[in-house]
């Protein structure tokens, strides 16, 4: 993800809404409200870190994650979930400031919202956000 990029956690009861939400993020996307971002739903499942969906818009940061350098690496995604309580779910999206346009209209469906801006790496990002919206 470029430099100058922001990032949204939001924590729900559920992963249906969660899902739901992250659903609301393509169609933003696909209308042009918002521009590149990456995104994913994490909760724990039966107590173990787990992602239960991830998108990236545009699909360019494949090769990275790979490698574990994507804006969303799988290592800091399942470490996030260790701190969600049994049942809950967040969604997690980093993007363009582009993403604010639309973060409202997207998520409806949160109990919690944390939102930072950066101008490097996201490694510790979704850990920090994941603390910061259960505050």
């Amino acid at each position: 993800m470029a430099d100058n990029s922001v990032a949204y956690v939001a924590v729900y009861d559920d992963v249906d809404s969660a899902l739901a939400d992250l659903d609301a993020f393509g169609e933003l996307h696909d209308e042009d409200v918002i521009g590149k971002y990456d995104a994913a739903v994490i909760d724990r499942e039966n107590d173990k870190p787990h992602i239960v969906k991830r998108v990236d818009h545009p699909r360019i940061s494949v090769l990275p994650e790979v490698l574990g350098r994507g804006a969303l690496p799988s290592g800091e995604l399942r470490d996030a979930a260790k701190d969600l309580d049994p049942g809950e779910a967040a969604l997690i999206v980093v993007g363009e400031p582009t993403l604010a346009k639309g973060f409202d209209k997207a998520v409806t469906r949160a109990n919690k919202v944390a939102k930072e801006s950066f101008d490097t790496s996201a490694d510790t990002l979704a850990d920090e956000l994941i603390k910061a919206a259960k505050r």
